[in-house]
């Protein structure tokens, strides 16, 4: 695979209610750089049977060719298995635990990065798993919820189990997306970790991943999330792709493939221009245009003056953002 050629890996992470398989389709038609991706979480169901609603965003039909790992939100062993099982009939063939989901309405039910300071508890979980499960299990962490004590201190408890590949996002749940990452505590982590260990964190462009790459050398997994989705060409750049030779057509190409199966798949245009203009919400710092072309589309009402509001700011073209912090809404 082209994407490969620089010796290390490149995965899209998962960004809830945004890289769904409408997005994933659309993005990887056009955008190159990376070589796999993890979907956004689904919650583990009940050990009755899910529905088959359930795995609408995750049945093989009409994804793209690109490997994908599903991702579970789970405190329950059980319906963690059950619906593994469901996946791999898909033929999924690995699945990625979430741990570090931050939002506090995760956390505060015990999943996500709420499991983070209960060690036992992760214990218990994948002793009843693992033994079980048929598609290979990875992880994606945080450094903990509260301090990045509780990561290390969890780590012997991963060590435990064959896990393919531990993710860890440099900040703490507490953090959410805000703050800087702290890359010492990663490196305490890291070092303490026996399974493959992939970084995720403010990888935004070609200069930061060379001095991770510099400084943490054993690292060969990389996971872009909202940069990728900032300046979707970002990707290509970070693998040392040639570059696109007309980037302002591929972006309209990229918007116009995702309303349409966005138009096919909700219903009204209260839901779809909701989807699109949250994708706008990042792909559109990478145009030209002025942040009043932005503000035109956030107020689009209907298809018909959001088809315009997105003509124009498109019109303006590609621009490679100088930071993908400037222009921030």
């Amino acid at each position: 695979m082209e994407a490969s050629s620089e010796g290390f890996r490149l995965v899209l992470a998962p960004l809830h209610g945004v890289t769904g398989k409408a997005f994933r389709a659309a993005y990887f038609a056009r955008f190159r750089g990376f070589d796999s991706c993890v979907a956004p979480f689904i919650l583990a169901a009940g050990v009755k049977g899910p529905r088959p609603t359930h795995f609408r965003e995750l049945e093989p039909e009409g994804q793209a060719e690109i490997p994908l790992a599903p991702q579970l939100l789970a405190d329950d062993a059980e319906a963690f298995l059950a619906t593994a099982a469901v996946l791999e009939g898909y033929g999924y063939r690995e699945l990625d635990w979430n741990l570090g989901c931050p939002y506090p309405m995760v956390a505060k039910k015990g999943r996500g990065s709420g499991l983070l300071p209960h060690p036992d508890r992760v214990e218990r979980f994948l002793e009843r798993v693992v033994p079980r499960l048929g598609p290979a299990l990875s992880v994606k962490v945080r450094l903990g919820r509260e301090n990045p004590d509780e990561l290390v201190a969890l780590m012997p408890a991963l060590a435990r189990f064959p896990l393919s590949r531990v993710t860890i996002h440099a900040r703490l749940g507490i953090q959410m997306y805000r703050g800087e990452v702290d890359l010492e505590g990663f490196a305490r982590a890291a070092a303490l970790c026996p399974h493959p260990v992939a970084y995720n964190g403010d990888l935004r462009d070609e200069g930061t991943l060379a001095r991770l790459r510099a400084r943490f050398p054993a690292v060969r997994e990389w996971m872009v999330g909202r940069w990728a989705l900032y300046d979707p060409f970002l990707p290509a750049r970070l693998k040392g792709l040639q570059p696109d030779p007309d980037p302002s057509a591929t972006l309209r190409a990229f918007h116009d493939d995702l309303y349409a199966r966005y138009r096919a798949a909700l219903s009204g245009p209260g839901h779809v221009l909701s989807k699109m203009k949250e994708a706008w919400t990042y792909f559109g710092r990478s145009l030209a245009c002025p942040e009043r072309a932005l503000e035109a589309v956030a107020r689009a009402k209907g298809f018909a003056d959001y088809e315009a509001a997105a003509r124009a700011a498109l019109d303006a073209g590609y621009r490679a953002p100088p930071h993908p912090a400037s222009r921030a809404r």
